[in-house]
């Protein structure tokens, strides 16, 4: 399948890794712009590939997709975009462009603890159990119908690391 993957970090590498493990044709990978000239994780892998990557700095403008990135996205022919933490908002045209749309990872379990930091607010909210939800994307932050739910329960001593680790 032809997937674009729209992303950032260590954990969008490692998908972006999985995904080529599992024989999927990543044909291009949309990720944030260097940072005090320093590429993401994500977007170095693919490089190393030789797979298209874009580094956009935001994908709208007053509301409104931005039409060279749009353009950029359309030619790659994506059947499926995989958002592994994405940190942007990404325009309706791109989330609903693939014939079998868009998901999203998210490290809670929906809709405990939407947003940023997920992982931070199980620990810092004591929850007794952590997890993973994939989900269809929306126009919503972390609103979309649930694909698949995994739950691990959070130990005394966890840590962020501990507990990314147990459910990645």
């Amino acid at each position: 399948m032809k997937i674009a993957v729209i992303g950032q970090s260590l954990f969008g590498q490692e998908v972006y890794c999985h995904l080529r493990k599992e024989g999927h044709e990543v044909v291009g990978v949309f990720t944030v712009p260097d940072k005090d000239g320093k590429a993401d994780p994500l977007g170095l892998e693919a490089e190393k590939d030789g797979v298209p990557v874009f580094k956009f700095s935001r994908w709208r403008a007053k509301g409104q997709a931005l039409p060279d990135v749009v353009a950029k996205y359309q030619a790659l022919g994506a059947e499926l975009n995989v958002l592994p933490f994405c940190s942007q908002f990404i325009p309706m045209e791109i989330i609903n462009a693939p014939q079998h749309g868009s998901i999203i990872y998210h490290p809670s379990l929906l809709p405990r603890h939407r947003g940023a930091s997920a992982i931070n607010w199980t620990l810092i909210h004591g929850d007794k159990k952590g997890g993973f939800s994939i989900f269809w994307a929306d126009d919503g932050l972390d609103t979309g119908d649930l694909l698949l739910q995994k739950e691990c329960e959070v130990l005394p001593d966890d840590t962020v690391s501990t507990l990314y680790n147990r459910f990645l």
